[in-house]
C-alpha cells in the first residue's frame, strides 16, 4: 500500500498501476483522485508537501483540505449512562488459555450469582435518567452468564416492567461461550429477544486448544450443536454474531472464516487479542483479514463484506458521514457492574480496585470527569487521519502496551489505520458503478 498526504487528506493506493484514491479526514470523503495531484502530496505522514509540487496543485488540496462538509455529523458522545454491562455470575465451565478474567472468568473473585436484590436498584438508579425516547442496552456477561439464566430471567423482567409506558427502547444481548443452550436458557433469551454473541474461534483444531473445557477436553463440539440449537429458535431472537479472538497462538483467521461460514449467523466479529503485544502477531493479524475481506468481496460483493462487523462498522460511518470521537463510550455512555455489584468504567478492569466508580447505587460523578473529554482529543489524535473512523483507540489496549490509558499503543494504531485503508479501497469499490470499474 502507497500513501501520501496533505493535512487532513490522505491517499493511498494498492499498485503502481491503480488509480489513487484520497480520504478526507475529518469530511468522511472519499474519492479518486488525479496522478497530479497524487504527485504533488508527500509520503511523508505529518509535513504539508513535497517540494515539486505546483502551485495550482497545492490550492486545489488546500481548498478541498479546507473544507467542511455540512452532512457530517459530531460524534460527540454525551455524558449519560445509555449501556451497561452486567456480570451475572464470575465462573465459567471453561478455561481459556488467553482469558483476560483471572484465567478462568473469577476476574480473580469467583461468584457463583449476582445478587438481583443488590442489582435492582443500581438498575433504577440508571434507568430512572433515560429521557423518553431513549435507548437503553444491557448486555448479560460472566464467567458464563447462562450458569445463572435464573438472574437474566429475574433482572430483565425487572427492566421490562419499570420501562413500561415511558416510551424507552430497550435492548438486552448476551455474550456466551455457547456450550449451555438447552430448553431453558433458550426460554429466556427468546423472551427478551435476545442478542446473542456466542464465542468461537475457529474450527476445533484451534477452538479445542484454547477454548478446552476446565477438564481440558475440546468445547468446540459443544458449541457447535449449541449454534444449530440457538439458530434453530432465530426468529424469536436478535442477531446472533460469532466472536472470535485471534493472538499469536491462534492467528488462522482465514479458516476460521470459512468455518464460520457453516452457520447462517447475522455477524462475524473477528478481534485482536487485548493483551497480545507481538508486532508479528499484529501484522499476521492484518494479513488475514485482508485476505478474509478478498476472500468475503469476491464471493458475495458488498453485503458478505458487510456481514463482517469490522468492515460494517467504517461502511456505516461513511454512509451516514457520522463521525467518531470515542473508540467506545467507557465512562460516558457505558458502566460495567461486576457480580459483586461493583462498578467499573470497562469489563477488563473488574476486579481492580483503583478503576472501580461506584458500588451498588451509588457511582462517583467525579471519578467519571476525565472521560468528559474525547477520546481523539485526549489520546491527542488530531492529526491522524484516521481518528474520526477509529475514536482514539481501546483504553485498555493503550494501558496494557504503554502503562497509560491515553497514550496510545502504536501497533493498535498501526493496525486499525491499515484496516481503515483496506475498507476504503471496498467502499470505493461498492459505490462505484459497474459501467465504471
Amino acid at each position: 500500500m502507497q500513501l501520501r498526504r496533505h493535512k487532513d487528506i490522505v491517499a493511498f493506493r494498492r499498485k503502481e498501476d491503480d488509480a489513487p484514491l484520497a480520504f478526507h479526514a475529518r469530511n468522511l470523503e472519499l474519492a479518486e483522485i488525479s496522478e497530479e495531484l497524487w504527485q504533488s502530496m508527500t509520503s511523508s505522514a505529518l509535513s504539508s508537501n513535497s517540494s515539486t509540487s505546483s502551485a495550482s496543485e497545492i490550492e486545489e488540496l488546500e481548498d478541498w483540505h479546507l473544507e467542511n462538509n455540512p452532512e457530517v455529523r459530531s460524534g460527540r458522545v454525551e455524558m449519560g449512562i445509555r449501556s451497561l454491562t452486567i456480570n451475572v455470575t464470575q465462573i465459567c465451565n471453561l478455561k481459556c488459555t488467553y482469558c483476560a478474567a483471572g484465567g478462568d472468568g473469577t476476574y480473580g473473585q469467583a461468584q457463583a450469582k449476582i445478587s438481583v436484590e443488590k442489582t435492582i436498584p443500581q438498575l433504577k438508579y440508571f434507568l430512572d435518567k433515560v429521557p423518553s425516547g431513549g435507548a437503553f442496552r444491557i448486555t448479560f456477561l460472566g464467567g458464563e452468564p447462562l450458569l445463572y439464566p435464573e438472574g437474566i430471567e429475574a433482572l430483565s423482567s425487572y427492566v421490562r416492567m419499570a420501562t413500561a409506558g415511558r416510551n424507552i427502547k430497550v435492548i438486552f444481548s448476551i455474550v456466551t461461550n455457547g456450550t449451555l443452550f438447552n430448553e431453558k436458557t433458550l426460554a429466556v433469551l427468546k423472551t427478551i429477544k435476545a442478542n446473542v454473541t456466542v464465542s468461537l474461534d475457529g474450527p476445533a483444531q484451534y477452538n479445542d486448544v484454547v477454548r478446552p473445557l476446565k477438564n481440558g477436553s475440546g468445547s468446540t463440539h459443544l458449541v457447535e450443536e449449541g449454534l444449530k440449537r440457538l439458530l434453530a429458535e432465530k426468529e424469536s431472537l436478535g442477531k446472533v454474531t460469532i466472536h472470535g479472538v485471534f493472538h499469536q497462538g491462534n492467528m488462522q483467521i482465514l479458516e476460521a472464516y470459512r468455518f464460520y461460514q457453516g452457520f447462517a449467523v447475522d455477524k462475524l466479529e473477528f478481534t485482536y487479542g487485548v493483551s497480545e503485544k507481538s508486532e508479528e502477531a499484529s501484522q499476521h493479524f492484518v494479513e488475514q483479514m485482508n485476505a478474509v475481506a478478498a476472500e468475503a468481496y469476491a464471493k458475495g460483493g458488498e453485503s458478505a463484506l458487510r456481514k463482517i462487523a469490522l468492515f460494517d462498522q467504517y461502511f456505516s460511518a461513511l454512509d451516514q458521514q457520522q463521525q467518531t470521537e470515542n473508540f467506545c463510550g467507557a465512562g460516558k455512555s457505558y458502566l460495567m457492574i461486576d457480580a459483586r455489584n461493583n462498578v467499573f468504567t470497562c469489563p477488563w478492569d473488574v476486579g481492580n480496585k483503583s478503576e472501580q466508580v461506584g458500588q451498588g447505587a451509588h457511582v462517583d460523578e467525579t471519578l467519571l470527569k476525565p472521560y468528559e473529554q474525547a477520546l481523539i482529543e485526549k489520546n491527542n489524535c488530531q492529526n491522524c487521519w484516521a481518528r474520526y473512523l477509529c475514536g482514539g483507540g481501546c483504553m485498555f489496549v493503550h494501558k496494557q502496551s504503554t502503562g497509560e490509558k491515553n497514550k496510545k499503543d502504536q501497533l493498535f494504531c498501526d493496525r486499525t489505520r491499515s484496516l481503515i485503508l483496506t475498507s476504503l479501497f471496498y467502499y470505493k469499490q461498492s459505490r462505484t458503478p459497474a459501467e465504471d470499474l
